[in-house]
């Protein structure tokens, strides 16, 4: 019997180049859910460059409703799939105080998770996949679906960068790593510590980060055209229908003009923040997330207050020390953040804001700890050497020079225990090696980069893409979509021989 894969699409397009070689190279059922805007569906319903057993168009059975909730139905649901609805709704940007345009209301969040229930529910229990392909979720919906699916036991193939730079797995959850070294003949490698610091240089994250802000940097003509565009759409009920566009109007959208603000901010920024690092001075270094991002709402929905997180962790340090934290330099493409927010930061006596154009390697080297949420730059301390704490299970959080947090009534305690940890420079070849046999070298930021360029629109989502096109575009890059369907099979196989081995023998 064929495997029945279920694959997710929505405005990335890269999995749906994934899918259509996937099928080529195995032999399955493949179904699909579409969650993408109504003037890009006829594409989907026309297309023939990949033959799907059924397809379901997520906005045709979802809206934004204020009626009375079916509270038992979801008490029901939040049982049969041991699932917590609020933690899902949660994660979701739009709900929270992100959003500009509208404020959701308790009924209004409670039908739409009810509806999608309902949807996902009668898909899983059509379909019965044995496998769902999806990227990384960072939407609600994605989100319920994700923990459905693993919940149900039905295996899960997302696409997801490792904690280096250019390096991609395959993942169940998001930074678990599967361990399948037994079915691997790789060497193991045995680097000084001179051959890691400059691993860390070679496979840094911020590799990825430069070209994808030198590439949104388009001219304010440009801007301007896209901004328009979007007030255009709005004039259309179908845009207005989708919760994430929901409560947003002309005059809305034009008060959130952003290009004015960032002058503003960027002043602040020059004026306020310190560009270069006190000699001498003993610090602990945290890095802030971008805000909105999933790695905050979905990964750590428990800590998604920086500012508290700050303040805790300025509590928390030694007298002698000081806290640094340096804002993410793709806050830039967001014009920054609102200055009340920075003014809390320098707030506190003992925290210092540090200019984004300070290089983050020379934050940690000079650092006698590193703390941070779940993000890069904790694989990149531990690399170089310095102790690092953090708030998630991070891909890392095994090593000797790592403490998790999870209570945050211990980070006094934990501070002082890191401040004396000694780095074991064969833990982290071990780490480096485990890492390496189970990802691959790809440039999937490029892919992206060129799939919006060849349609000449940075909002691909919105991009009138004919099949012709797409046909023309996934031709020339066949050889990238070749090497990721690839390793979604391999994943599958992987599977299928680590359940074989683990079946009672008859």
């Amino acid at each position: 019997m064929k495997d029945k894969i279920l694959c997710l699409f929505d405005a990335e397009w890269t999995h749906f180049g994934i899918a259509k070689f996937f099928k080529e190279n195995y032999d399955c059922d493949l179904y699909s859910i579409v969650d993408i805007d109504y003037f890009t569906k006829p594409f989907f319903v026309n297309q023939k460059l990949i033959k799907f057993k059924k397809t379901w168009f997520y906005r045709d059975f979802i809206s934004v409703k204020s009626q009375e909730p079916d509270n038992d139905f979801l008490k029901k649901f939040e049982s049969k799939y041991n699932i917590n609805l609020w933690s899902i709704a949660y994660s979701e940007r739009f709900f929270l105080s992100y959003n500009k345009f509208h404020k959701f209301t308790y009924k209004e969040i409670l039908n739409l998770l009810e509806q999608e229930s309902k949807l996902f529910d009668k898909i899983l229990d059509e379909v019965k996949p044995d496998y769902l392909i999806i990227k990384l979720v960072d939407s609600h919906q994605s989100n319920l679906l994700h923990t459905m699916c693993g919940n149900k036991g039905i295996k899960i193939l997302m696409l997801g960068p490792t904690r280096f730079a250019s390096k991609w797995t395959i993942y169940q959850n998001y930074e678990i790593i599967d361990d399948f070294s037994e079915n691997l003949n790789l060497e193991n490698k045995e680097r000084t510590n001179v051959e890691i610091h400059e691993y860390v240089k070679n496979y840094n994250a911020l590799k990825t980060m430069t070209p994808l802000i030198s590439a949104s940097k388009i001219s304010f003509i440009k801007k301007l055209s896209n901004y328009f565009y979007n007030l255009k759409l709005l004039s259309q009920n179908e845009v207005q229908n989708y919760y994430a566009h929901h409560g947003k109007s002309w005059f809305k959208l034009i008060t959130q003009f952003i290009f004015l603000k960032k002058k503003i901010r960027d002043n602040f920024i020059n004026n306020k923040f310190l560009k270069n690092i006190e000699k001498n001075q003993p610090f602990l270094y945290f890095p802030l997330h971008v805000e909105p991002e999933r790695q905050l709402l979905v990964v750590t929905p428990f800590y998604t207050n920086q500012i508290e997180l700050i303040s805790n962790i300025a509590k928390s340090i030694p007298i002698e020390y000081k806290l640094y934290v340096k804002e993410h330099p793709m806050m830039e493409l967001k014009a920054w953040r609102e200055i009340s927010f920075y003014k809390k930061i320098l707030d506190l006596p003992n925290v210092t804001l540090i200019h984004p154009s300070v290089k983050s390697e020379d934050l940690i080297k000079n650092s006698n700890a590193v703390v941070t949420v779940n993000g890069t730059t904790g694989v990149e301390a531990i690399l170089l050497g310095k102790p690092v704490i953090a708030f998630a299970d991070v891909s890392y959080a095994y090593l000797p020079n790592v403490k998790r947090i999870y209570n945050i009534e211990e980070l006094p305690e934990i501070i002082k225990q890191s401040l004396n940890t000694v780095v074991d420079t064969k833990s982290l070849n071990n780490y480096i090696n485990f890492v390496e046999k189970h990802s691959f070298d790809f440039d999937l930021q490029k892919l992206r980069r060129d799939f919006n360029l060849f349609f000449n629109n940075y909002n691909s989502a919105k991009s009138n893409v004919t099949e012709l096109d797409m046909k023309n575009f996934l031709e020339k890059h066949k050889k990238e979509f070749e090497i990721l369907s690839k390793e979604h099979v391999k994943k599958i196989n992987q599977y299928k021989q680590n359940s074989e081995k683990i079946l009672p023998s008859s």
